[in-house]
């Protein structure tokens, strides 16, 4: 008889089955925006109920899984009647859970036929295990009655791809963004304003040749082109852009309208990205301000009070001696409820620091996620003060990424 040299094998040591990037960055974002629903083919909860040993929860499966949900992701204490069958049902999740992973694997499903949105509602807390074991989330913040994901620069910059990539679904191959301005100078993109060939300024390539035979015709019908007779078109002048968001990160911009202003700082930076020339600062305010370092986007909360012209003042010291069209984002959904100068109403300041956005020359566009009368006037009397200005209202905060990507990109695939 052959003796046995090896130890058994470790049941701890098995390769466990890890979680392929694009599922990741989808189960991200369904964690990140639990408003966005994704569709799928499989009913998923048919792979928790044969694992399950409770017969009750078998026959009352919809009502004990919502309710086991909810509980296992915001609570920590459980009542000990619930004990045995939350036991049952995290073990059969667990299960459920690594035989769908490996299903997809090895190609027994695929992505098409399962929801990230539901994976996350059936199988929350494995896939936060998961994604801290792969480097995705830091850590987990115990609040009352919820706990906060603290997500790590590797989530930011997959959640970025995946804002960006539903931003530009649908966008259309049209012109956008506030590169180009009223001045003349050196540029690829070429106006319509028809002037004389100068060979100083354009290049051959700027030569309409449709207008220059034209002119060349008025003067000598056998068309005899004279280098006089060339005519160009003035090229647009392009300049760096240097963006400011101003997100507000108040109490009431809990839920869908924070998710939005996330968003849609994350969409800009990622198209910003593929230019790199031009610059993103992202400042988070309530009663008091602070600009957002890289990677930290993902981890606002709201909280606190509204100090509007805080925030303003914050946006006008970044953007001084800044050389390009500078661009201040205001993103909140209310009247400022606090005023860092103690001489000043809330009201007064936020005014008075949108007016003095025009020493540092600066475009205000004000984004309005509510609509109470005394807050549309407050919006209309700080873009009269900042001179350069517009006030745009959204109803639904998540359509805010697609706005920026689509007043950001010159053309689609730029």
């Amino acid at each position: 008889m052959r003796a046995m040299t090896g130890k058994p094998e470790c049941g701890l040591c098995k390769e466990e089955v890890g979680i392929d990037q694009n599922l990741a960055k989808d189960l991200l974002y369904s964690i990140f925006n639990p408003y966005y629903r994704e569709k799928g083919n499989i009913d998923l909860s048919e792979f928790i109920k044969k694992h399950l040993s409770n017969e009750e929860l078998k026959q009352s499966f919809e009502m004990f899984s919502s309710l086991f949900n909810e509980i296992l992701k915001n609570f920590s204490y459980v009542n000990t009647f619930w004990m045995d069958k939350i036991e049952d049902y995290r073990k059969a999740r667990q299960k459920a859970w690594e035989e769908i992973k490996d299903m997809l694997k090895r190609g027994e499903i695929s992505r098409e036929d399962v929801s990230a949105s539901d994976l996350v509602n059936y199988f929350y807390e494995e896939i936060v295990q998961d994604l801290m074991k792969e480097g995705y989330i830091e850590g987990v913040i115990e609040r009352i009655h919820r706990r906060v994901l603290l997500f790590s620069s590797q989530a930011e910059k997959l959640l970025g791809e995946k804002v960006l990539q539903l931003s530009l679904r649908d966008l259309g191959k049209k012109d956008f963004g506030e590169h180009e301005t009223e001045k003349e100078g050196m540029s690829i993109f070429l106006g319509y304003e028809i002037v004389e060939f100068d060979p100083f300024v354009h290049t051959f390539d700027m030569v309409d040749i449709q207008e220059t035979l034209v002119k060349s015709a008025l003067r000598d019908p056998e068309i005899n082109l004279d280098e006089k007779d060339l005519v160009a078109r003035m090229p647009k002048h392009a300049e760096k852009c240097v963006y400011v968001m101003l997100i507000d990160v108040s109490d009431s911009m809990r839920g869908k309208k924070i998710i939005g202003a996330i968003e849609a700082a994350l969409a800009l930076k990622s198209a910003i990205r593929r230019n790199s020339f031009d610059e993103l600062h992202v400042v988070a305010f309530n009663h008091n301000v602070r600009k957002i370092r890289e990677n930290e986007i993902l981890n606002l909360d709201a909280r606190g009070r509204t100090d509007i012209g805080l925030a303003l003042r914050k946006a006008r010291e970044i953007l001084k001696g800044k050389r390009g069209s500078r661009i201040v984002f205001l993103i909140t959904d209310g009247e400022p409820t606090s005023s860092y100068n103690p001489y000043l109403t809330p009201w007064r300041c936020a005014i008075k620091e949108a007016e003095n956005l025009r020493s540092v020359d600066a475009h205000l566009t004000i984004i309005m996620l509510g609509k109470d009368r005394k807050f549309l006037e407050l919006c209309n009397r700080m873009a009269k003060a900042s001179g350069k200005s517009h006030i745009l209202f959204f109803a639904d905060p998540l359509d805010l990424k697609r706005f920026f990507v689509r007043s950001y990109m010159k053309r689609i695939g730029r």
